[in-house]
């Protein structure tokens, strides 16, 4: 790969981990929220103004769980493929380079 095909894959990496940081925050959410909801009720659980059984309630929260897990499987292939892009880069960095660098060991 030439070094502007490295720093624009390199770009878009870095907008999708962005992305991917804001929606990270929904399955989150979702764990947290479910985890609450079936730690303090007894009998039937709600979960958006739905009474769940308290089995029913595990199996929803562990999807949530399963979802979360999965949003940070890929933010996590994302590092690891932004970091073999960075290796691939040789010589002397400019700037803007160096500031899109920077940005990407943000997301770490």
């Amino acid at each position: 790969m030439s070094r502007t095909e490295i720093m624009t894959q390199l770009r878009k990496l870095v907008q999708r981990l962005r992305w991917l940081s804001v929606l990270q925050l929904l399955p989150d959410t979702l764990v947290i929220y479910g985890i609450l909801q079936l730690g303090f009720s007894q009998g039937v659980v709600p979960l958006f103004n739905v009474g769940f059984t308290r089995q029913k309630a595990g199996l929803v929260v562990i999807l949530f769980v399963l979802i979360d897990l999965c949003v940070t499987g890929i933010r996590y292939n994302d590092r690891m493929a932004g970091r073999r892009l960075i290796g691939q880069l040789k010589g002397h960095l400019d700037e803007s380079e160096s500031a899109l660098i920077k940005q990407f060991e943000k997301f770490k």
